[in-house]
């Protein structure tokens, strides 16, 4: 049962417990005998029953946990053919939360296989600087290599604002336990870093059902 599921469940006990607080409205009224108060006993137990159902269904819907918080991001050029200013992985650095029962952080802390099976969010914060004019800049999520997601696009005119373009952006990915997953930058021919750590931070999360 989902969340509105959830919530038609609680309207209609409410109003199930209503007709049972009628009926014995009624019953005490006409004063009817004890075969009516055992059925009327019967409705409260049943309701009891569903009250408690729903505790349970309410308790398993989805929740998110997290399971990866890193900051110091950095610029990574070590593995090609990401190893041009133009052209890099994100590599993590201070580690503030890293769940090895779901994740394993491999390749200079540029590589990320999400060890659960089930679905994920990826956040990321990530301040770029050396930001030039008539460009385009992107930021990728890769999963097993190939292109999975695109974060952020950020393209300038003949005439650039600010040197600095700030990242802010999610996405959900699916593993099926053994898929690794990367972030790059990529401006097509434009150098650009990753700057200020204050500003940067990598969150994954775990979409428990």
């Amino acid at each position: 049962m989902g969340k509105s599921g959830a919530a038609l469940g609680i309207i209609g006990m409410i109003l199930a417990a209503g007709a049972i607080g009628f009926s014995f409205v009624v019953w005490n009224g006409q004063n009817t005998n004890s075969s009516a108060f055992a059925d009327l006993t019967d409705a409260f137990n049943d309701l009891e029953s569903d009250f408690n159902n729903l505790t349970d269904t309410l308790n398993n819907l989805t929740q998110t946990i997290v399971v990866g918080i890193w900051d110091n991001l950095d610029d990574n050029l070590d593995f090609a053919p990401y190893n041009l200013q133009d052209y890099w992985l994100v590599e993590v650095g201070d580690n503030k939360l890293n769940n090895t029962d779901y994740i394993s952080v491999s390749n200079t802390n540029t590589r990320f296989t999400l060890l659960q099976a089930g679905w994920y969010r990826i956040h990321l914060n990530m301040l770029l600087s050396s930001i030039s004019s008539s460009s385009i800049y992107w930021t990728i999520i890769l999963k097993d290599g190939d292109i999975e997601f695109y974060l952020d696009r950020h393209g300038t005119s003949g005439t650039v604002d600010s040197t600095f373009h700030y990242v802010d952006a999610s996405a959900f990915v699916y593993s099926n336990g053994t898929n690794y997953f990367e972030i790059y930058g990529d401006s097509n021919g434009d150098s650009f870093f990753i700057s200020s750590d204050e500003f940067n931070q990598l969150k994954i999360e775990y979409i428990a059902t």
